[in-house]
């Protein structure tokens, strides 16, 4: 399962740099590889040249990175070396296919400065005031986000009260939920864009604009909350028969929130350009200056925090601003926070065992990093030894193909800890009063050495 979800993460990666990317290399919107250009150029030597090695490029580098991806499949059987390999493998995907677009920026950059191809005004910030009264006007009411505010309290609620080790997943709905709301308190906040002399124009494109945005931040936040709901239903299930069914609707369901941003995207672009094309009145910015390597956008002139990105579809940050340089060297501090922990407990995980003993004043002390567990021995209810473990999904834990350890609920015995060897009997089965215990030494022999012990402890 796992081995499927990260290849399907690399796929999607592939689709969405090869769409971004590739297209690049054609003329579209006045430019080329993200610099300004007049559209008599394109036929240019030079130009062409640039083209022809970055399409070369690209796809040597598109190749080598799926035969990259070998290794990750023949890790099928190492899990935790698997994932390791995963994020180097992603790392790298990420420095390698932007390799031949950022030369390709460079380079025509350079043409276009050697042969002063430059388009409009430069280091011109323009402003509308009658569009900056009215640009919220058609806007979605901040009001409507009680919707998604209320879902995700209500399933938060649901989630400590009945299963209390998926609120932590179920916090993901009402975190969303949060930065969807103040991406659209900002932008309703943010400059109104001139794109025409005609002060209508710029009314009519702005309002549209942020109308859309408006309600697709809204739609998210709504449909963000569903597909935690889902999620959260898919582990509480019982029904073995519909396991399928039910991971085939979490994942096409994650499809929907890229798909709208798509489409709304395109809608804006394609209204802009509808609209503008019947103008006759726009105003042309040669700003190339300020987009270091084609996506990266710093300029000190520019107060605006976000502004319409240039290659591929939605916003990018300002990093001459301050709040543009916390969210850039935040994300990638949270990125490699998260990049290094994850790694750190895959390691630590296959390097360390579970370990059960009885304490001096008749107690149960399981321990294992962050599943640590204790109980007394007048807690036990029920002790077995056992050949089989109930089939079931993760709730808060670690799940390999060699382990499973942390929280579960498991098929016919419901919430459980799990501290076990897969597919290396025999399991003691401990029952309490909140649920079921499964634990297992890697030698059966020791495993009913400590089974017998707790029966001596017990009394039986």
């Amino acid at each position: 399962m796992l081995t499927a979800l990260l290849l399907f993460s690399a796929i999607i990666c592939y689709i969405v740099l090869l769409a971004t990317y590739k297209s690049q290399a054609k003329y579209k919107n006045g430019m080329l590889f993200a610099v300004t250009l007049p559209a008599d150029v394109m036929d240019h030597a030079d130009i062409q040249s640039v083209q022809a090695r970055f399409n070369h490029l690209f796809s040597k580098a598109s190749i080598w990175m799926g035969i990259g991806l070998v290794p990750f499949l023949l890790l099928y059987a190492w899990i935790p070396y698997q994932v390791l390999y995963f994020f180097v493998w992603l790392s790298v995907f990420m420095l390698v296919m932007l390799m031949p677009f950022r030369r390709a920026f460079r380079d025509t950059l350079a043409l276009k400065r050697e042969h002063e191809w430059f388009v409009g005004n430069k280091r011109v910030i323009l402003s509308d005031l009658r569009v900056a009264h009215l640009k919220n006007k058609r806007s979605a009411s901040l009001w409507l986000y009680l919707i998604p505010f209320a879902m995700a309290i209500g399933l938060l609620l649901w989630a400590i009260r009945d299963e209390d080790q998926l609120w932590g997943l179920t916090t993901g709905g009402l975190v969303l939920t949060i930065l969807f709301f103040f991406i659209s308190l900002y932008m309703r906040k943010n400059k109104a864009k001139v794109y025409s002399m005609n002060t209508d124009v710029n009314l009519v494109l702005n309002q549209a604009r942020r109308r859309a945005l408006s309600y697709l931040w809204l739609f998210m936040a709504i449909a963000e909350n569903i597909h935690f709901l889902l999620t959260q239903m898919f582990f509480i299930n019982e029904n073995a028969g519909l396991d399928i069914l039910w991971i085939t609707v979490v994942v096409l369901f994650s499809a929907i929130p890229i798909g709208s941003i798509y489409y709304v995207y395109h809608k804006i672009h394609a209204l802009e350009q509808e609209v503008l094309a019947q103008d006759g009145k726009v105003i042309y910015t040669d700003d190339d200056e300020y987009w270091a390597n084609g996506f990266t956008y710093h300029n000190p002139h520019d107060k605006s925090i976000f502004v319409p990105k240039r290659v591929g579809m939605g916003e990018t940050v300002n990093t001459a601003t301050g709040v543009g340089k916390l969210i850039v060297w935040g994300t990638i501090g949270i990125t490699a926070a998260v990049i290094i922990g994850v790694s750190f407990m895959i390691i630590r995980s296959e390097m360390t065992s579970p370990t059960l003993a009885v304490t001096p004043d008749h107690r149960v002390d399981i321990k294992y990093p962050m599943y640590s567990y204790d109980f007394g021995i007048d807690d036990i209810r029920e002790l077995s030894l056992v050949d089989h473990v109930p089939s079931g999904a993760k709730t808060n834990g670690e799940a390999t193909g060699q382990y499973s350890r942390g929280h579960f609920r498991l098929k016919e015995v419901g919430k459980a800890r799990l501290y076990i060897f897969k597919n290396n009997p025999p399991y003691i089965r401990i029952k309490l009063d909140n649920g079921y215990i499964f634990y297992n030494e890697k030698d059966p022999l020791k495993t009913k050495q400590i089974f017998e012990q707790l029966q001596k402890q017990l009394g039986e």
